[in-house]
């Protein structure tokens, strides 16, 4: 899973708010609800039906985490593919298929944007490695716990993140204090994967004693890991739903 039930809602809050007025409207007539957050999670909430199982290789891109990327996307059945795909019905306006469309879009768009969704250190994208870590449990918590990195990106961070704000005050926040997207920002699902790769190189697989090619590592979390990993998960959900908001523009205006 991509940043647990809150990431991807957080994702939908701030797309929510740069729909232009005729996407808006569009939106929600797909999803019959005023805000984007509520289709966010239903990828991981069919999970273990039959369609849910058919996506399950949907939710990532495999990239290397040391050396080349050599991306795999076999079949067009991973997370930039299906994003391109959801892009192109929503584009000719196949109502049997819309509402499935737009909600693998807004999900997966936010899943591409967890950096450990497209990157792999031999460990399963993070699910191989373990860290320990008061966040590991409830934030506030006063003894370390171990999970799994992957679990650290997707849920403990964002919990992390939040503290007490709700879910919608909090993607306002995060959007209003966040640079705007350049102006030569990329429209590719592909390019967002590369960027992601990028960044689990630089910050979830930067910590003392890693190694390349390791199926099975652990290690402690200190408060520098935490805090660039806390500025990363903003940056990505902030940007998330940036490009989520400019795609949907895009696409019914």
């Amino acid at each position: 899973m991509a940043w647990g039930a809150e990431g991807h809602r957080l994702v939908g809050y701030v797309a929510d708010a740069e729909l232009s007025p005729k996407a808006r409207i569009e939106v929600r007539r797909i999803m019959k609800a005023d805000s984007i957050a509520s289709v966010a999670n239903w990828m991981d909430e069919v999970r273990d039906t039959p369609e849910g199982r058919r996506m399950q290789r949907w939710h990532f891109i495999t990239m290397k985490a040391c050396g080349d990327l050599l991306p795999s996307c076999k079949n067009g059945n991973c997370a930039t593919g299906r994003i391109e795909w959801a892009r192109d019905v929503l584009r000719t306006g196949s109502s049997d298929e819309a509402l499935t469309a737009l909600r693998v879009l807004v999900h997966l768009t936010g899943d591409v944007h967890q950096p450990l969704h497209a990157a792999d250190n031999g460990d399963y994208g993070g699910n191989g490695a373990s860290v320990t870590n008061r966040m590991c449990v409830e934030f506030g918590a006063t003894r370390p716990s171990a999970c799994k990195l992957h679990t650290y990106w997707d849920s403990s961070l964002v919990k992390a993140a939040l503290r007490d704000q709700s879910e919608r005050d909090a993607a306002a926040t995060w959007s209003a204090s966040a640079a705007k997207l350049p102006s030569t920002d990329s429209d590719s699902a592909a390019d967002w994967a590369v960027e992601s790769n990028e960044l689990a190189r630089q910050t979830a697989y930067q910590f003392e004693g890693f190694a390349c090619k390791m199926k099975r590592q652990s290690f402690a979390a200190d408060e520098a890991y935490d805090a660039v990993g806390v500025a990363t998960v903003k940056q990505q959900i902030v940007r998330a739903g940036r490009r989520l908001a400019r795609t949907l523009n895009s696409v019914f205006d």
